[in-house]
């Protein structure tokens, strides 16, 4: 073999390995990168705050206080974040998931058909231009509404100045199985679509965009909290907290603490979970 063709043979090989390498390197890249996937907060169980007496169903802080709807007593509750009762109003019929925004405090009357403003003692009934049957969950965002309408099946929404209706019985896209929570974030409406055991999205003109969780095999999906992309669930029945991307895909699941979990929020870089069965209330760290 000639010295140039040897040399040209030899840099062929050496083309050939480096190109190798440039692949491997890259598929190893692609692994640890994107193989692995995203895990979400890594929530560590600290301690249970006891509200022994309260039977909960929703929660949800202001000024470093807990307002809790408690439903088996008809009664709205102001707490500290130990727990001790502040504030006790008794003349409510069942209230559910209820949500802060500003100074008002807006709670789904089960039992009254109504979604009810309460603000430092005065209490209004909100104007809804339809008929409601059982609301189990509300949310406020500045003018923006949005209720699960409960034994309805559906949800309504509205911008402030239009109503809008969404859904009927039924487990297809934009159909409800006793929907119980529901939440405002972005251009996007989520709801725990309780008896479908999923979460379902739409958008705020009423199309369909995903359900989240089925294949998680939940039973009765309670309480819903949007974190930026992140999405939370409690799985009543399993005693359970789910927790998802926006993709739909789980992050993880957490269960320390929690005894039948019906509402659940982060605030201030803590988790925080209301359970029904054990009347407490979980928390989390990262």
């Amino acid at each position: 073999m000639s010295t140039k063709l040897f040399r040209d043979v030899v840099n062929t090989k050496e083309k050939i390995m480096n190109r190798l390498t440039y692949l491997t390197t890259t598929l190893l890249l692609s692994i640890i990168l994107f193989g692995c996937g995203e895990t979400g907060p890594n929530w560590q169980f600290e301690k249970s705050i006891d509200i022994k007496g309260i039977a909960p169903i929703g929660f949800d802080i202001e000024d470093n206080h807990f307002w809790i709807s408690d439903g088996d007593n008809n009664r709205l509750l102001k707490t500290t974040m130990d727990g001790e009762i502040v504030i006790e109003e008794k003349d409510f019929e069942r209230p559910m998931h209820l949500a802060i925004d500003g100074s008002n405090v807006f709670i789904p009357s089960y039992g009254s058909d109504a979604i009810i403003k309460y603000n430092n003692g005065k209490i209004d009934t909100v104007n809804v231009k339809e008929d409601l049957d059982a609301p189990a969950g509300v949310d406020v965002v500045g003018n923006e509404m949005a209720i699960a309408d409960f034994y309805n099946h559906r949800i309504l929404y509205t911008n402030g100045t239009n109503w809008m209706k969404v859904g009927e019985k039924g487990n297809g896209d934009l159909e409800f199985h006793y929907p119980t929570d529901v939440q405002l974030s972005g251009d996007k409406i989520y709801i725990a679509d309780a008896y479908n055991n999923r979460i379902q999205i739409i958008d705020k003109a009423g199309k369909h965009v995903k359900n989240i969780g089925k294949d998680q095999k939940m039973n009765a999906a309670t309480g819903i909290y949007v974190d930026g992309a992140h999405i939370y669930i409690t799985d009543f029945e399993h005693d359970r907290v789910l927790l998802f991307n926006e993709e739909g895909d789980l992050l993880s699941e957490i269960k320390e603490g929690l005894e039948k979990p019906t509402d659940i929020l982060v605030h201030e870089e803590q988790l925080y979970v209301i359970n029904y069965k054990s009347q407490s209330i979980a928390v989390f760290n990262k």
